[in-house]
């Protein structure tokens, strides 16, 4: 009985989060097949469908995940890492400040709880930051729709400010880089299996998650794999992902859903009056291009950030390694702080 059930719930949801995803990509909005998705089963789970993912379904996204998100490591990051060793310890005290700043608005403005305010403080991607969150312990939808509604209002506001503030113009990005071999696809399916056992066994947080990236990092900063995955794996990932979040909300009311949405579009617009103090700041401290800073320091997704920089004609490797030590400090230093907080708190 309850199979055919579990297997209705996946087929709705992912049939939800198509329609979603397209309705995005048909409007032209940012990250169609992620935010699209989540959108669309957001709307079935308010609806009261009967969507929902199971377990080794979300198991498998975050090694999946994992090992994309180690794809955004490269040799030129390693190399070109030590000419801007200021501006990456700045940018480590920039992201304390910007968590504390946010994680207070979270508790002040949207009542959320402690461990779910510092975990939706932090600029990190939609996807690891919820995954991160779920796994220890705060609450998943509430977190969803800060970062998503985060990432949504930077991907919209930053372009458009560099467009018509600062006078970048936008420009045709050139598709150079080859994509995944048959090789390519055997190690990264070595990795993913790999990953998750050291993961598990070193005790990493959110092992499904780390233990595949840290790997995967590795190999794609050495060289080894160099290759881009297909476009279809990543709108794969991203459709499947987005659909699983959107299908977290059964239970919450329409106006619950709207007044956390209105505060978390507030607070992106903080987080990034934050970062373009900081930008301000670092660009005259350091003499350095003040639209590149803004890319490489804003809250939003590592890939999109990237991406954009391409783009405008700012230097992607400047922008790709101050998100890239950002991945890193957040995925895998914060939780592992986090955790012993959490443990103080239980041992009083």
């Amino acid at each position: 009985m309850s199979s055919p059930r579990t297997a209705l719930k996946l087929v709705l949801t992912f049939l939800s989060g198509l329609m979603g995803g397209f309705v995005f990509w048909t409007l032209g909005l940012p990250l169609p097949w992620m935010l699209g998705c989540l959108t669309g089963s957001l709307v079935a789970s308010l609806s009261s469908v009967p969507v929902g993912v199971t377990k080794p379904v979300r198991l498998i996204i975050m090694v999946i995940l994992g090992v994309m998100l180690g794809g955004t490591f490269s040799p030129e990051v390693l190399a070109r890492a030590s000419e801007w060793i200021p501006t990456l310890i700045a940018a480590v005290l920039y992201l304390a400040v910007l968590t504390f700043v946010a994680q207070f608005y979270c508790r002040k403005f949207m009542k959320m709880d402690r461990l779910t305010a510092i975990f939706a403080g932090f600029p990190g991607g939609l996807s690891e930051m919820t995954i991160l969150g779920e796994e220890a312990g705060a609450d998943v939808p509430a977190l969803t729709l800060a970062h998503a509604c985060r990432v949504a209002t930077i991907l919209l506001a930053i372009p458009l400010f560099l467009t018509y503030w600062s006078g970048l113009e936008m420009i045709e990005k050139e598709t150079t880089s080859p994509l995944w071999s048959l090789v390519d696809i055997l190690i990264l399916l070595a990795l993913a299996f790999g990953g998750l056992f050291l993961g598990k066994i070193a005790k990493f947080p959110a092992y499904q998650l780390t233990g595949p990236l840290l790997l995967s990092a590795i190999v794609h900063t050495s060289g080894l794999v160099q290759g881009e995955p297909p476009e279809i794996v990543t709108i794969l990932l991203q459709l499947t992902l987005g659909s699983a979040l959107g299908a977290r909300f059964a239970g919450y009311s329409l106006s619950q859903v709207g007044k956390l949405m209105v505060l978390s579009v507030i607070m992106a617009f903080l987080m990034l009056a934050v970062t373009l103090i900081v930008s301000g700041a670092l660009s005259y401290a350091f003499d350095l291009e003040f639209e590149a800073l803004i890319l490489a320091l804003s809250p939003g997704g590592f890939a999109e950030m990237t991406l954009a920089a391409l783009s405008m004609g700012i230097d992607p490797a400047f922008v790709t390694t101050h998100h890239a030590l950002r991945l890193l400090v957040i995925v895998f230093i914060v939780p592992v702080f986090l955790t012993r907080i959490i443990k103080r708190k239980n041992e009083r």
